[in-house]
């Protein structure tokens, strides 16, 4: 009688598990001298950046030498909990670290002059379109998850592999234009960032709910119970997760004096030309939208005709 797929391991097991990965301590251990070397040499480089880069590499060190690596390629549930760590934790602590601003600063001018350039130039501002880090984080979510892939991956340690490295890449790359404020090339209105966040949230949702009610059939190389308490962690956590990593945003938005009114320049012009039409006249400021709206003099005294108008019409 041909067996079933073997259950998932017990949860103590996966937390006192422990088999270290070589190879990759040492390359994390080369990142952490690099940035603690360059953030010497800055001389005022913030300590709760460096707390937050190492605190990234704390959580891969956890996740690939404990038992979330050893059961992860056979356990759903342990798999999606290494998927969550290395998409969500990991970069979001990545991202708040700078590794960029810290890495320009490093750098000497002619090659600083290069990185800025490479930084601004069309690819990098395609690669960090908002639109363009939604579309890949949400094909890697539901391409990894809900189609054949996941019964490839079961027969192939190499796929695993690669699966992993790609959950790191969209993750840093969302992150980067979610909640980074790290030299990015057209940095996204926090308005924008927190849409980009909600539909990442709702893509999370959709593919932790399809798969707290998969069939047996859509994964038998996985014990179901996994399967569904791997949706059940995708969803629940998965948007824990990023409702935490927002609030932060907010907290980051509140404090950031360069964005007191920030809608983003597209949103601003419109702001505009709506203000310019309620109130009759062209004293909203520059036509190209730029400047603030809320600070502008002329527009303040239109919007104070505007009321005289309808006070007096009122009478």
């Amino acid at each position: 009688m041909p067996m079933g797929p073997t259950p998932g391991p017990a949860w103590v097991d996966v937390i006192t598990t422990w088999s270290p990965a070589w190879g990759v301590n040492a390359v994390l251990l080369v990142l952490a001298a690099l940035y603690l070397v360059a953030a010497r040499r800055h001389g005022a480089w913030p300590v709760r950046r460096t707390a937050s880069f190492l605190a990234a590499l704390a959580c891969g060190v956890i996740t690939w030498n404990s038992g979330i690596a050893v059961f992860g390629h056979a356990a759903f549930a342990v798999h999606m909990v290494m998927h969550l760590a290395l998409i969500m934790v990991v970069p979001a602590f990545w991202v708040a670290a700078h590794p960029l601003e810290l890495l320009r600063s490093a750098l000497p001018s002619r090659a600083g002059a290069r990185f800025d350039a490479a930084l601004d130039s069309r690819a990098s501002r395609a690669l960090f379109f908002p639109g363009t880090v939604l579309v890949f984080y949400t094909l890697v979510i539901v391409l990894t998850h809900l189609t054949s892939f996941m019964e490839a991956m079961a027969a192939s340690m190499a796929l695993h592999h690669a699966e992993q490295g790609l959950y790191l890449v969209a993750g840093v790359l969302f992150f980067h234009v979610a909640i980074g404020v790290d030299l990015l090339p057209n940095r996204p209105a926090y308005f924008v960032r927190y849409v980009l966040m909600a539909l990442a949230m709702g893509v999370d949702t959709l593919v932790g709910v399809v798969l707290m009610q998969a069939p047996a059939s859509m994964f038998p190389s996985y014990d179901l119970e996994g399967v569904h308490l791997g949706g059940a962690l995708m969803w629940v956590v998965g948007d824990g997760l990023m409702m935490v990593i927002m609030v932060l945003l907010g907290r980051l938005w509140v404090t950031d004096a360069s964005a007191k009114v920030d809608f983003g320049p597209w949103l601003e012009s419109a702001r505009r030309d709506a203000f310019r039409e309620q109130t009759g006249g062209s004293d909203a400021g520059p036509d190209d939208g730029s400047g603030d709206l809320d600070d502008d003099d002329e527009a303040l005294a239109a919007y104070n005709r505007m009321l005289t108008r309808l006070n007096r019409g009122g009478h």
